[in-house]
């Protein structure tokens, strides 16, 4: 199965509307959101259409968590139809194809706001890595939130920056999938486990 990743979209129109397009020219079979559609409201509506049109799935992030979740009536009122069905059709972890998707380290909970708005840079010790690989049994672990791309076995970091394609194939790996805001989107191949990497031109 092709999974089209898009994270930290920030409603940045122009960028989606290039990945979208991609992602169907390369005959992707679910497009999957890896959190943080909203920035300040100019043009939810616009890319929450466009993410209902492409029958995008996904999972909520710090900056979605108010359209999302636990919503009260004045957010309802404020936004539109196909703004809120999209937003709280979000969900706060999704598992695709034995693929585990969540914005945050997955470690952490989503639906507590102060975890998803968690950061203290990189996992760059054994503890760190360690509570990650042992959260959720899934091998393949996606997430956004970091605006950069990462790869992480559990022995590490990965010397990786998000050039060139990667393969996932052997053991369990945690990824940080560039932000769409700044042009980076990716196909994962979940039968052969490539993830390759694009940017916006």
């Amino acid at each position: 199965m092709k999974l089209g990743l898009i994270t930290d979209i920030h409603e940045h129109v122009e960028h989606l509307r290039t990945a979208l397009r991609h992602f169907k020219e390369l005959e992707v079979d679910q497009i999957v959101v890896i959190g943080d559609v909203f920035e300040l409201g100019y043009r939810i509506e616009e890319t929450c259409r466009l993410l209902t049109e492409a029958g995008a799935v996904g999972v909520w992030g710090n900056h979605d968590y108010g359209l999302s979740f636990e919503l009260d009536e004045a957010t309802r009122a404020k936004y539109g139809d196909i703004t809120m069905s999209f937003m709280t059709s979000l969900q706060p972890r999704l598992v695709i194809e034995g693929c585990h998707f969540s914005h945050v380290e997955p470690w952490l909970n989503p639906e507590d706001v102060a975890d998803l708005w968690y950061f203290e840079g990189p996992p760059d010790e054994h503890g760190k890595l360690a509570r990650i690989f042992d959260s959720v049994p899934q091998r393949l672990m996606l997430a956004g939130h970091y605006h950069k791309w990462l790869l992480v076995k559990p022995n590490g970091i990965q010397d990786w920056n998000g050039e060139t394609p990667v393969s996932l194939a052997d053991g369990r790996h945690f990824v940080v999938v560039g932000a769409l805001c700044e042009g980076r989107y990716a196909i994962l191949d979940t039968e052969s486990s490539l993830l390759t990497p694009f940017r916006c031109e």
